[in-house]
């Protein structure tokens, strides 16, 4: 599964991830567990991307190593999709601290607030 944010916006909390698509696609979203919505494809019922809402306080709890557990995902048929999300997010805090030292100013606007986001937890 190829897991890569999209867009995260600070004023919302809001992260949303593309999974297995290089452009957004309409998609319906699907309530699961800490927030995360997964977005699946209308017509082919594929996962082409998540939202997060309160995307700081999963970052919390994973930072922390707190286990989620993935009830609703499990109900859903959707528990590998929440567990790669997690399992991304734990690979995204530990490189965040590389990436600011090697990307620094280089960022946009938006890639800056969610690496700002990531760090403002790890420090």
């Amino acid at each position: 599964m190829n897991i890569r944010a999209l867009d995260y916006d600070p004023e919302t909390d809001e992260l949303d991830l593309l999974i297995d698509t290089d452009a957004p696609q309409a998609a319906e979203s699907i309530p699961i567990d800490a927030g995360v919505y997964i977005r699946r494809d209308v017509n082919s019922g594929q996962v082409v991307g998540a939202m997060i809402r309160g995307y700081t306080n999963l970052l919390r709890s994973v930072f922390a190593g707190r286990s989620i557990e993935p009830l609703e995902a499990k109900k859903a048929g959707l528990e590998k999709e929440f567990v790669a999300i997690l399992a991304w997010q734990r690979e995204a805090i530990r490189l965040s601290r590389d990436l600011r030292t090697h990307l620094g100013t280089s960022l946009g606007k938006p890639q800056q607030a969610l690496l700002e986001t990531l760090l403002a937890q790890t420090d």
